[in-house]
């Protein structure tokens, strides 16, 4: 009897507490003059951005990290309800990203802020320390091959099939079409949630980390021998 060729997927899944947070703050002003618009922006910016400086600390936080886009200045003429066009507004934006590895601090920074005229929290996206990143990926990855061995094994004893032996391992999509893109296992998902407290504060509650990985393996198995 020839060798039976078993085809199986294999997923790992891994869930981590987040280690740090990125918040993007977002700066803007309106008015009829562009130097006043311009004027605020700059001065509410000013205002973020000192404040980072004084907390950033690379090795030890509470900011690890910031960095922030240029000022952007706009113009537009708005309708009127009968149709006729209006004087011309003036718009800004600006947009400050900022990790923190102390969510304590984090929280205590959003409230001060977030105060400012002109300035809002714009979303928080929770990670992990790029090394712990590393090291799960790499478990969650040899999670996923486990998985495809134990199916792969499982479906030879269905069929009366002796010992599987690996033939291929490959990223999802891979198996039979090299150029085919992978769809990206391994990758950690980070959800956010910041939702307004009683007292008009923001309340940080970090989703837990999700590092997922699939893989796809092609197996063969033959009968077992007969004594």
């Amino acid at each position: 009897m020839p060798e039976t060729i078993i085809t199986v997927a294999g997923t790992g899944r891994l869930r981590r507490t987040p280690e740090r947070a990125k918040v993007r703050i977002g700066i803007g002003f309106e008015g009829s003059k562009r130097d006043s618009v311009l004027a605020a922006t700059r001065a509410a910016h000013e205002s973020v951005t000192g404040s980072l400086v004084t907390l950033l600390h690379p090795d030890g936080g509470p900011v690890i990290d910031w960095a922030s886009e240029d000022i952007r200045v706009w113009g537009q003429r708005p309708y009127s309800p009968d149709g006729s066009r209006l004087p011309v507004e003036f718009h800004s934006a600006v947009f400050v990203d900022a990790e923190f590895g102390d969510f304590e601090a984090l929280s205590e920074w959003i409230d001060v802020v977030s105060a400012g005229d002109g300035i809002a929290v714009d979303g928080i996206e929770w990670r992990l320390a790029p090394d712990t990143e590393a090291v799960l990926q790499r478990e969650v990855r040899q999670a996923a091959i486990q998985d495809a061995l134990t199916k792969a094994r499982e479906y030879a004893d269905a069929l009366g099939l002796g010992t599987v032996t690996a033939l291929s391992l490959s990223d999802p999509g891979l198996l039979d079409d090299p150029s085919a893109g992978s769809s990206g296992g391994g990758q950690p998902r980070m959800l956010a949630m910041a939702k307004s407290s009683g007292g008009g504060g923001i309340e940080l509650r970090p989703n837990a980390i999700v590092i997922e990985a699939s893989v796809h393996a092609r197996f063969s198995a033959a009968p077992p021998v007969s004594r």
